[in-house]
């Protein structure tokens, strides 16, 4: 067959190196993970006794490919040519008899492959066939299966078991008690040692105590890697893929957070559009806006992946506020799994675009207690009062009833609003109101303090002092900074949430509440 490599095809050009973005990556293709792929390399491979590890990160981060190219790609085994690495998918299987069965048969064509004098063993051949053998109990085939193992051991083999979306053994592996410590066992046991490694999104402790809180000891013996959004060095690595050398990354960074997938989604686009300038941001730049919608995709899948786990309200209240119920152990665990970081002296999530995403999801929870509360019916007065003066164009005729005290603040919200619909397209908010902040609030009211003070009750002075108190309090709660304010500022803030909240009451005809 004639050799037709060297012939391009029509409108061929420079290979886009991002066209299967979304799939593991491996080889040249892999950068970056250099502390994680050598702690991984140490525990399981270039030691007498193989260790367990789990690998650990949000979605995309680069798990499985960290996986797949240490110990599946074709060049892994030139490198540790004893090695027997078997991939699993979880989800993919019908509990653990099956995940045994497999992990055998595997094994065996490996040797195979590697070592054809080895379909002489007769007593490995045995093994081999008793593991496999149709219909047996399962704790038979478990103990066949240790055996097997154990004389793939002692044949100086070291096999590795990746299981990968290790998620699903919530589900996969409920139905069997003693799942989780059939794994710890072929890990654990001296005798047939293997290197067992996991991928998944949530910690082992949590995905064990979802299947079986008995197996508290499975988690024990891994050692957890986490996966978080590179840092300059390696995504400046990656963007070198597309443009070499690529330039300042300060934009793709601020975009994607250095986030692997969603960086790879956005060069790809600069890569599909040809030749990419010179420096790199310039291309970055005509594709930030609006961002792909692989970005939006990503995001409700996280926040769906966060709801389930009941930790979308931590998140909400450690980047937006108010911090109620979440705790410094909250937000430690949150920081493990990249998804937040720290800028300054104050948590943020992991990119701005996705803070911005956040923004909106918190304004549309209906279950945010006191001041989130407040501020939306407060919002509502405002708006309700000035559509009454001014008819539903209010903002035109507030301009031109109280122009230069207002303007600057309407600006200013009017900035933010465009700031997030050029980010989020239909889904931002066109409601002005949504953009201001407790003082903003005030002094919308106190420029008619004869539609609102009717309303509120009081004079100006003793609301000023209020929403004064609100405006010092929110802004530490929203940068997770509460060390700064005083008991007796955080009593004084819940306290005036509550009158509030009466006063909104009473104007709207609810009920007191008791």
């Amino acid at each position: 067959m004639e050799d037709l490599s060297h012939v391009s095809l029509p409108g061929q050009g420079r290979a886009n190196p991002f066209a299967t973005v979304g799939h593991p990556v491996h080889g040249d293709a892999h950068v970056g993970r250099a502390e994680q792929l050598r702690i991984v390399r140490e525990r399981v491979l270039e030691q007498p006794v193989a260790g367990a590890t789990a690998i650990i990160g949000p979605p995309r981060i680069g798990k499985s490919s960290l996986a797949y190219h240490l110990f599946m790609r074709p060049d892994a085994r030139v490198m540790y040519p004893r090695m027997l690495p078997v991939w699993m998918n979880v989800r993919t299987q019908g509990g653990i008899e099956k995940v045994l069965r497999r992990l055998v048969d595997d094994v065996w064509e490996l040797i195979e492959e590697s070592a054809p004098d080895s379909v002489g063993d007769r007593r490995l051949v045995r093994a081999r066939d008793r593991a496999l053998a149709e219909g047996a109990p399962w704790i038979e085939v478990q103990v066949e299966t240790q055996e097997f193992l154990r004389l793939v051991r002692r044949r100086d083999w070291r096999v590795v078991l990746v299981l990968d979306e290790f998620d699903a053994a919530r589900e996969v592996f409920r139905d069997r008690p003693g799942t989780f410590q059939a794994l710890r066992e072929m890990a654990y046991n001296l005798d047939w040692n293997i290197g067992l490694v996991t991928t998944s999104r949530r910690e082992l402790r949590d995905i064990v105590d979802m299947a079986d809180p008995d197996e508290s000891t499975f988690a024990g013996i891994f050692r957890s890697v986490f996966l978080t959004c590179f840092d300059d060095g390696d995504l400046t690595r990656l963007a070198a893929r597309a443009a070499n050398p690529p330039g300042p990354v300060d934009r793709l960074a601020e975009l994607t957070g250095g986030h692997p997938y969603l960086a790879s989604v956005l060069l790809d686009r600069v890569c599909s559009a040809g030749p990419p300038e010179s420096p790199l941001a310039q291309a970055v730049e005509r594709h930030a806006g609006p961002l792909p919608a692989e970005f939006h995709y990503y995001y409700r899948d996280l926040v769906d992946l966060l709801r389930a786990d009941g930790r979308l309200r931590a998140i909400l209240e450690v980047v937006l506020g108010p911090q109620l119920e979440v705790t410094p152990e909250d937000a430690q665990v949150l920081l493990q799994q990249g998804l937040l970081v720290v800028r300054g002296d104050t948590y943020q999530a992991f990119s701005l675009n996705f803070q911005h995403y956040l923004t909106t999801i918190g304004r549309g929870l209906g279950h945010w207690d006191n001041w989130m509360t407040v501020e939306r019916r407060v919002r509502d007065l405002i708006e309700s009062g000035f559509t009454q003066r001014y008819g539903e164009d209010w903002e035109a005729g507030l301009r031109k009833a109280r122009g230069p005290k207002v303007a600057p603040l309407l600006d200013k919200c009017s900035e933010l609003r465009d700031r997030e619909s050029r980010a989020y397209g239909d889904r931002a908010s066109e409601r002005l109101l949504d953009f201001t902040y407790p003082r903003d609030l005030y002094d919308l009211m106190a420029s008619h303090w004869d539609v609102f003070g009717k309303l509120l009750g009081r004079d100006k002075a003793y609301w000023e002092t209020r929403f004064a108190l609100l405006a010092k309090v929110r802004n530490p709660m929203v940068h997770n900074r509460m060390g700064v304010v005083t008991p007796l500022e955080q009593s004084m803030f819940r306290t005036y949430c509550d009158e509030l909240m009466a006063v909104l009451d009473r104007i709207d005809g609810a009920p007191a509440r008791g």
